[in-house]
């Protein structure tokens, strides 16, 4: 049981993560990006230096049918009894753009939210009082003006507003003030809402949606590599309710008169949801057996990756000889996470993973796809922060291709870019003692 110690230390630690900035010579990735009053955008972002991996990047398309319709056939069956809380909700057929780093994001939610006429909903965990947290306010100010109503719901905790003379407050503030209806999430130790959903009319009777890793702000569309998805299809039912039960949790008003969104030609998708509090461990359960399924291949992005349960079943994947190739962030702004990660390093050498340490920047995505067929995006880390104790929303596919998407937009373009932990890796002092924190090592989830 945590005590009340264990609270306050959890709360200091994971807000006083510190990002590491790149040396002279090093192989920092710099990337710019400059607005104009429309929110168009130029990027520059020179290339690394290549730290020449030791593993070859994998094609894509490599699914079988073998895989198609025989280990992965059942997972969605198997997988519903384990759910509480209605957490997986079946979206048929929808159609996903995979949007990969802020420029990208930007190019594709800027024209979406110029065309909205009716409403826009936003819910984030986090939203930076800087350039473009600014800049994104302004824009929605405009919709106000325009007529549209436009409602945003912030963590406390995650968007700094526990101070009511702080700078952020202030900001949160300005946004009310420009007629942005905000409602902020009261803060809870260990239960916060790190889910990140955007969804707009799209001025012809229909609506568009946003899921992903991505915050508001310079880290998120500017300084870090990260990633969101655009979602045409039923998965917006879904996405959107989300944002209309915790509206009617904090205002008392009851939401309605949306379009029920119709199946669109596109991946076959599922929206899984974890009530945090340690309510349910819907997201922990589906990685098990999606990690149990694989039978050629397992990869995962993420920056924050501590669940003991998780990197076990890993482990057990690469002894039955199933490729795992792991990254993570060489720059982590919160290091006790990264440190905790190197304790188990050894071990998942030992078994045959590749664990890659992404070298540009912070490595901020959560993503994972296996076998070339199973995929899953969206705001949960690996780490019992958001396996247990946070509001987290991801999508899970099962489309092969929206698998090789991902392979090759994300996995084949960033392996490349990081540098594999050799054999031999010895854990510092302050690692060891990092991965033994009992807010990084849960009691263990037995898949059922």
């Amino acid at each position: 049981m945590l005590t009340k110690q264990t609270v306050l230390c959890t709360a200091f630690l994971f807000s006083t993560g510190t990002l590491f900035a790149a040396q002279p010579g090093s192989m920092a990735q710099t990337a710019s990006v400059n607005f104009d009053g429309d929110w168009a955008y130029a990027i520059n972002i020179p290339a690394p230096d290549a730290p020449n991996p030791t593993a070859p990047v994998i094609a894509a398309g490599a699914s079988s049918a073998s895989i198609q319709t025989g280990a992965w056939a059942n997972y969605f069956q198997k997988l519903a009894p384990l759910m509480k809380n209605d957490g997986l909700y079946d979206a048929g057929t929808d159609n996903l753009a995979l949007l990969v780093d802020g420029p990208q994001v930007i190019g594709s939610v800027v024209p979406d939210v110029k065309n909205a006429r009716e409403f826009i909903d936003i819910e984030v965990f986090a939203w930076e009082d800087n350039d473009i947290g600014a800049q994104f306010r302004d824009l929605l100010a405009q919709k106000v003006k325009e007529g549209l109503k436009v409602r945003v719901i912030l963590d406390q905790m995650g968007s700094d507003l526990i101070n009511p003379l702080g700078a952020a407050r202030k900001f949160a503030d300005s946004m009310q003030k420009d007629g942005i209806d905000v409602k902020v999430r009261p803060a809870e130790p260990l239960h916060l809402d790190h889910r990140k959903v955007m969804v707009m009319d799209d001025a012809k009777g229909g609506l568009v949606a946003y899921t992903g890793g991505m915050n508001i702000g310079d880290n998120y569309q500017r300084n870090w590599h990260d990633q969101q998805t655009r979602v045409l299809g039923p998965a917006i039912n879904r996405l959107h309710q989300s944002f209309i039960d915790d509206w009617a949790t904090l205002t008392g008003e009851h939401l309605s008169g949306f379009p029920s969104i119709a199946p669109e030609d596109g991946a076959r998708t599922y929206v899984i949801t974890h009530v945090g509090g340690d309510s349910d461990q819907n997201i922990k359960q589906a990685y098990l057996l999606a990690i149990n399924t694989a039978r050629s291949l397992i990869r995962i992005e993420d920056p924050y990756f501590t669940d003991d349960d998780v990197i076990a079943a890993l482990i057990k994947a690469a002894q039955a000889k199933v490729r795992v190739q792991l990254i993570v962030p060489a720059q982590d702004n919160k290091q006790v996470t990264l440190s905790a990660f190197r304790s188990h390093y050894p071990d998942m050498l030992k078994a045959g993973v590749e664990v890659y340490e992404y070298q540009p920047r912070m490595e901020h995505m959560k993503v994972s796809v296996m076998d070339h067929l199973w995929a899953t995006v969206g705001s949960s880390n690996l780490d019992p922060e958001s396996l247990k104790y946070n509001n987290e929303m991801n999508l899970l596919v099962l489309d092969p291709a929206f698998a090789s998407q991902m392979d090759t937009r994300i996995f084949d373009k960033d392996i490349p870019q990081s540098v594999r932990i050799a054999p031999g890796y010895k854990p510092s002092a302050a690692d060891d003692a990092d991965g033994h924190l009992p807010f990084l090592a849960p009691e263990p989830v037995t898949l059922k």
